[in-house]
């Protein structure tokens, strides 16, 4: 029924009989619930930090790992568009006997996926993320690798997910999928637009959240001085929507927890990060009004703290 069940299915059906599940600070809430929930079962938890938004080398992460392991982590952050080194931990996971969970919701469309040779045992992706219906997902497991269902019910999807399927979500989905080449072609000329967006914001004083190498599609940027809630309210008066967070965090006035983790001791970043996402519809036009518009609304100052 989406992503978010997907990451269920693919963390809570693999880290059933783990012993440590191995995860990142800035996970998105369908992967940090889940890690709580086995972590309330009595797995060991270890949690490494995205700080300064630089990705865990995949040498501290292979020191972490032991047969019983579960590593749950996403390909791409879906606040700052970093990119995680997935086949790198795959190879670790896959020397050392652990597993490998993957949240590529924020991936699809945006990197190749050629989950075959990927080496993960479980993946999850999510329709609305390639213009599909919202509440379509896929968890995606690897042929052999046993899982534990989180329903209880009938025999549907080999035992692994009980109860009628959603026919309309699914073609709509594999309707969907037709777009992701189009897609993974666009990612020159949405990483140049995204490039300006960042080139301007920052010569009008924001600060650029996240290095390394990044998806295209999203950049996340923080205003000193500015609360992020309040940036977001008075852009769309001007016809430009962002947001603060993750889609599913909007209407909550709190700081973005993935920056704060990112960004210990520049809390300010969290207080007025805003994120701006780009897709296949996004134009050059469509730009140059967002930067005039945060220009307009950057000059004022009631938004200020």
């Amino acid at each position: 029924a989406g992503g978010t069940e997907a990451c269920n299915l693919g963390i809570r059906g693999l880290g059933s009989d783990r012993a440590r599940i191995v995860t990142t600070e800035v996970e998105h809430p369908a992967v940090l619930k889940s890690v709580e929930h086995l972590e309330r079962q009595g797995s060991e938890v270890i949690r490494f930090a995205l700080v300064e938004g630089c990705v865990p080398p995949v040498e501290r992460l292979a020191a972490a790992l032991e047969p019983k392991t579960l590593v749950a982590t996403q390909w791409i952050n879906h606040e700052t568009g970093t990119e995680l080194p997935i086949s790198d931990y795959a190879a670790a996971c896959r020397a050392r006997g652990a597993k490998l969970f993957v949240d590529a919701t924020q991936a699809l469309g945006k990197v190749p996926i050629q989950v075959d040779e990927l080496g993960v045992d479980a993946l999850a992706i999510a329709a609305q993320k390639i213009g599909g219906p919202a509440g379509a997902g896929a968890c995606w497991i690897r042929r052999g690798v046993e899982v534990e269902p989180i329903f209880q019910g009938g025999s549907q999807e080999r035992g692994r997910r009980p109860g009628t399927l959603d026919t309309l979500g699914v073609v709509g989905f594999a309707a969907a999928c037709e777009s992701v080449p189009a897609r993974l072609q666009a990612r020159a000329s949405l990483g140049a637009l995204r490039d300006r967006i960042e080139q301007a914001l920052t010569a009008l004083g924001g600060v650029r959240n996240g290095s390394g190498r990044r998806a295209a599609t999203v950049t996340n940027l923080s205003f000193a001085g500015w609360d992020g809630a309040v940036l977001v309210a008075a852009l769309d008066l001007e016809g430009v929507c962002v947001s603060t967070g993750a889609a599913c965090s909007s209407g909550l006035q709190q700081p973005s927890a993935v920056i704060a983790a990112m960004y210990p001791d520049e809390q300010w970043r969290a207080r007025s990060a805003v994120r701006i996402s780009l897709g296949l519809e996004t134009t050059e036009t469509d730009i140059e009004m967002a930067l005039a518009a945060f220009r307009r609304v950057l000059l004022r100052t009631e938004g200020k703290t």
